[in-house]
């Protein structure tokens, strides 16, 4: 079944957004078939057949998540990105021809998206885990960071190379990448701010893998590329800008957090609006009155 409608609120918008939306889409349209499917009996002994239809189902669904944090990391509203991943739930797809556009065009700039949202992520794995008590930070395997640093620089070489190929004009590249603080701290919402050390750490080495720059120098070379030349330094943001946005963005929501910390102990520290209250009542338990005020200070009875 084809579910080719965009949502009505997201038209107008750059198409890739509605892609990304595509994605979610299909990704839960994939697993509702090989759920309804159930495993398949093969030459497989044992509980090998139910494994491995466990381990597509989880697959499916770890692919399907990633795309929804990208998703909201670029501010697509939560509701569209439910609505996508109902329909799918419900067996509906979404296919190329759905979307009005050059096919080839939109999927050199779907892989710009992809790029650039993986540089986003990996400059906040990277200073959120120098950050925290992990191997990311202190103490990290320096050949795996050394590696991590190669492959971020060979993907933005990608992603600007392809960019510029193309001629990427800035309504298409609007909102792929974060420019501010409120950005990157979505971005981070999305991302990190999700993960316990374990996830930091398996997402660290995942894009620590060696593959991942080999793959961007290959696909260059198949394009004809030669990235130290074809691409132009703008508009995407070299990686150690990228860092030095997460570390701003880092730093803001820390003392966003002291500061409702400071406010928070201030106000229990305060006595409360009843005890602040003049009166002009005696304190209880005083034992009497107050005394009388002489009417004349200082003159003798």
């Amino acid at each position: 079944m084809t579910e080719p409608n965009p949502p009505t609120a997201m038209t107008g918008e750059p198409r890739w957004r509605l892609r990304v939306l595509d994605r979610i889409q299909n990704l839960a349209a994939d697993r509702a078939r090989v759920l309804q499917q159930g495993y398949q009996i093969t030459g497989m002994n044992g509980d090998a057949p139910v494994l491995a239809w466990r381990t597509q189902l989880h697959l499916l669904a770890d692919a399907r998540a990633e795309v929804e944090a990208h998703a909201r990391a670029v501010g697509i509203d939560d509701a569209h990105i439910e609505d996508a991943r109902l329909l799918g739930h419900r067996g509906f797809r979404v296919y190329s021809d759905a979307r009005a556009g050059n096919p080839v065009r939109d999927k050199m700039i779907d892989g710009v998206v992809g790029d650039t949202w993986q540089l986003q992520h990996m400059a906040a794995i990277r200073m959120v885990g120098a950050l925290r008590p992990s191997p990311i930070g202190a103490g990290a395997d320096s050949q795996v960071a050394a590696q991590f640093e190669r492959n971020m620089a060979a993907v933005w070489m990608r992603a600007t190379a392809v960019s510029h190929a193309i001629s990427l004009t800035a309504e298409e590249y609007a909102g792929m990448w974060a420019t501010d603080v409120p950005g990157w701290q979505r971005v981070l919402a999305a991302t990190v701010d999700t993960y316990d050390h374990a996830g930091l750490e398996q997402r660290w080495r995942i894009y620590a893998w060696p593959g991942l720059g080999e793959e961007a120098h290959r696909d260059l070379r198949a394009l004809g590329i030669d990235p130290t030349e074809a691409f132009a330094p703008d508009p995407i943001p070299l990686p150690h800008t990228m860092y030095e946005q997460a570390s701003a963005a880092i730093d803001a929501a820390d003392h966003t957090v002291m500061a409702q910390v400071i406010d928070h102990a201030i106000d229990a520290a305060l006595p409360t609006e009843a005890e602040l209250a003049w009166t002009t009542e005696p304190a209880e338990g005083s034992g009497g009155s107050a005394p009388p005020v002489d009417p004349a200070p200082g003159v003798e009875p």
